[in-house]
């Protein structure tokens, strides 16, 4: 019975998160096409429900109301209360009027939020509840992310020191030759500014074009132009891509993006360990740092992946913000290579012909697998964090 109180509950949220989601997705259009309205129910229900299956407590109860009522307020204050509607139509797959909906979303409402109200209301009778005190008491009690971390040696952490220093000196050097070539070369200057104005004007047609005017250097310059993308320009990379498989075949094109990429990952990973680490060190806390160090020690691999694995992440951001912990390169590179190999090849294998159902099929099903890596990354922290405590409390 408490795990079907805890499926009910989780998952009525997770459907309350889609509803908000797709309130949400109505102020952009390009996203809203990208997914589609039912495949956000499909996906956040699921998530709901993994989540309940992941749980041996209610510990949100008042997770449902709040998301509820924020999508409630959003629809009430944009006018788009009739949404909810269409929302419900599209995600059942009905052709039945709005107004015949109306009387059974309403009746599926109320049905929700009096057995969540019973469920909230009798939640005594199944789980402890604790006290104001008594949950403080627990959270002091908890251990720290940074608790699980293990000791380094002061020679270890000295030589880790020197290492970033050489590679700060590698880096300015890197980046002044560059820039002087960048000012003193006119070849390079007009070449560079050239490429970044075409792939701007956001055409994979153009961008074909202008990689096949190369002939045999082509491979060349548009492995440059990925590892430029990602470190400087916000310019979606999967025009590249697209544009790789037309020239060179699905398969070519495939290992040419996926290896442009990567490389372009790995520069931009090192740029923000050697440069940035020291910075982010003197503006946070020091507890803080550790625990954010620990996280991407311990599960960063797959929160990079979740990351890779959402098209509407930032690949270059993750890229720069694992850099700035202590996050061992290899795990990163790895995490990234699988995360970047699924979309990859579906655009190299089906172009640009990747659209409609197809298309938001293929997101929702990277969402959704990127949310239930997530939900287990969760359960291994406190998984980890029960065993730690358990260890301290038999050696004490």
């Amino acid at each position: 019975m408490k795990k079907l109180r805890l499926l009910f509950y989780y998952t009525a949220t997770g459907i309350a998160l889609g509803f908000l989601i797709n309130m949400l997705l109505f102020f952009s259009v390009a996203y809203e096409m990208m997914v589609g309205l039912g495949l956000v129910m499909y996906i956040f229900t699921a998530f709901g429900a993994m989540v309940a299956l992941s749980k041996q407590r209610l510990d949100w109860k008042y997770s449902f109301f709040i998301i509820e009522g924020l999508a409630v307020f959003l629809a009430l204050v944009t006018g788009r209360l009739q949404q909810f509607l269409y929302i419900t139509k599209e995600t059942l797959v009905i052709t039945t009027p709005v107004s015949q909906v109306r009387p059974y979303f309403l009746a599926f409402v109320i049905v929700v939020n009096l057995v969540n109200i019973y469920i909230i209301m009798t939640l005594k009778k199944y789980q402890k509840e604790y006290t104001k005190e008594e949950r403080k008491a627990l959270k002091e009690s908890e251990l720290k992310l940074k608790d699980l971390r293990e000791e380094i040696d002061a020679s270890e952490l000295e030589q880790i020191k020197k290492k970033r220093k050489l590679g700060r000196i590698i880096a300015l050097a890197g980046i002044g030759i560059f820039m002087i070539c960048y000012f003193t070369i006119d070849s390079l200057h007009t070449g560079l500014n050239e490429a970044f104005a075409t792939i701007s004007r956001l055409d994979t047609q153009i961008v074909i074009e202008y990689l096949r005017s190369f002939g045999k250097l082509a491979v060349v310059v548009s492995f440059t132009l990925m590892v430029l993308q990602s470190i400087a320009a916000p310019i979606p990379a999967f025009l590249i891509t697209l544009s790789n498989a037309a020239i060179f075949g699905w398969w070519q094109g495939a290992i040419l993006s996926w290896s442009s990429a990567m490389a372009g990952a790995a520069l931009c990973f090192f740029i923000a360990r050697v440069l940035g680490r020291d910075a982010v060190e003197k503006l946070t806390s020091k507890g803080a740092m550790e625990s954010v160090d620990v996280f991407f020690e311990k599960y960063g691999k797959f929160a990079i992946l979740i990351c890779r694995l959402l098209p509407f992440v930032s690949f270059d951001f993750v890229s720069y913000a694992a850099g700035l912990t202590n996050m061992r390169f290899w795990a990163f590179f790895i995490a990234t290579g699988l995360g970047q190999l699924p979309a990859t090849i579906v655009y190299s294998y089906v172009g640009g012909t990747l659209t409609g159902g197809a298309q938001k099929l293929f997101v929702g099903l990277l969402t959704l697998f990127a949310l239930s890596i997530m939900i287990g990354i969760a359960k291994k922290i406190y998984n980890d964090k029960q065993n730690a405590k358990k260890s301290i409390d038999k050696a004490s």
